[in-house]
């Protein structure tokens, strides 16, 4: 009977650990499951909000839908420096990084895209108004 409540204990004690390690990845900055290769992407970057604060605070919105590791969407989270994301808010920019994927509690399961560079977009010469 002993030797049955140990093992027992042993095996709930190895389930609890395990549930511990599988909540933990995807949870700090920086970690998640990448989509492989480097992306580059153009966009208007805004600011957002969201409930549960489950959010980098940064968007890029697309003028049509992108699909990035085979999930197509419009609006796309963006994780990078904060100084340099203030002060292109609200501009057309081209970025470069990597695509991760976060989870949280209330969605569980977002697609971030870390920015390494970023700067904002400039039209092509032939595509530029006359007085820009």
């Amino acid at each position: 009977m002993r030797k049955m409540l140990k093992v027992t204990a042993l095996i709930g004690l190895l389930t609890l650990y395990v549930c511990v390690r599988a909540g933990a990845q995807g949870s700090g900055k920086g970690s998640g499951t990448p989509v492989e290769g480097t992306v580059e992407a153009t966009g208007k970057l805004v600011k957002v909000m969201a409930a549960g604060a489950e959010t980098t605070g940064w968007a890029m919105q697309f003028e049509d839908e992108v699909s990035f590791g085979g999930k197509g969407t419009h609006t796309i989270e963006v994780d990078g420096d904060v100084k340099k994301l203030g002060k292109l808010e609200n501009k057309k920019v081209t970025a470069k990084g990597a695509i991760v994927h976060r989870s949280g509690v209330e969605s569980k399961d977002r697609m971030v895209f870390v920015v390494q560079k970023i700067k904002e977009w400039k039209a092509p010469q032939g595509e530029r108004p006359s007085n820009y």
